[in-house]
């Protein structure tokens, strides 16, 4: 079987049963013969969802690094802490390795995924795709449940319930920023089905190739 007739196929993550899926309308699934699991989903709209929501994510992200996360007020004495100086806070206490595990989880890796989704999904929209495209596409998948941007803030919003009886926490406009970020971020990787993304770049791909090989 060669790789094109392989492309309609995809194996169910609940049982494994090899399934052959045809092209779907939007707003429509696949569901496994075996199990009744999900196989994947062709979301309405998806590419202009994607993008809108990763750029969005983009911009929050933007903003919850440029001003103060929290005001902190005991005994008179206050303290504004941002985002990044919560790293160099680490820093300076000499736990480095908790220092790059943060600035991984809340500013690298955030900032890899929104970054790389909104350009696949711009490069699908102009047909600009190589295969390429499918290996960053396979490295979002593996990599996202790495992804802990979700939790820090619950841990954040969780230290921030324990302290409030102890000083006074107020926070500032980069912890809006940063938990608007995180529903924009939840959003657009909701709208990424890796199958029905790969299909279409390698639709794509086939396409241009036989448009060159015409001239």
């Amino acid at each position: 079987m060669n790789e094109q007739a392989l492309d309609g196929y995809i194996i169910c993550r609940e049982c494994d049963l090899l399934s052959s899926v045809a092209e779907l309308p939007e707003g429509h699934k696949a569901i496994c013969p075996r199990c009744s699991g999900v196989l994947t989903r062709s979301h309405k709209n998806s590419l202009n969802r994607i993008l809108v929501f990763g750029i969005t994510a983009v911009i929050c992200l933007l903003f919850s690094n440029l001003f103060d996360y929290v005001n902190m007020s005991v005994q008179g004495q206050e303290r504004e802490v941002s985002l990044l100086e919560t790293v160099q806070i680490l820093f300076e206490l000499k736990e480095r390795a908790l220092a790059v595990f943060m600035s991984v989880i809340i500013i690298a890796l955030p900032t890899f995924f929104v970054g790389v989704i909104s350009w696949l999904a711009i490069s699908i929209k102009l047909r600009r795709v190589s295969p390429r495209s499918i290996m960053l596409l396979r490295i979002i998948a593996h990599l996202r449940f790495w992804n802990m941007a979700e939790i820090f803030f619950l841990g954040i919003l969780i230290s921030m319930v324990k302290v409030s009886s102890m000083v006074d926490v107020q926070v500032g406009v980069s912890f809006w920023a940063y938990a608007l970020f995180n529903v924009f971020l939840i959003a657009a990787l909701t709208n990424i089905d890796k199958f029905q993304l790969t299909r279409a770049i390698k639709q794509i791909v086939r396409e241009n190739q036989e448009s060159l090989d015409g001239h």
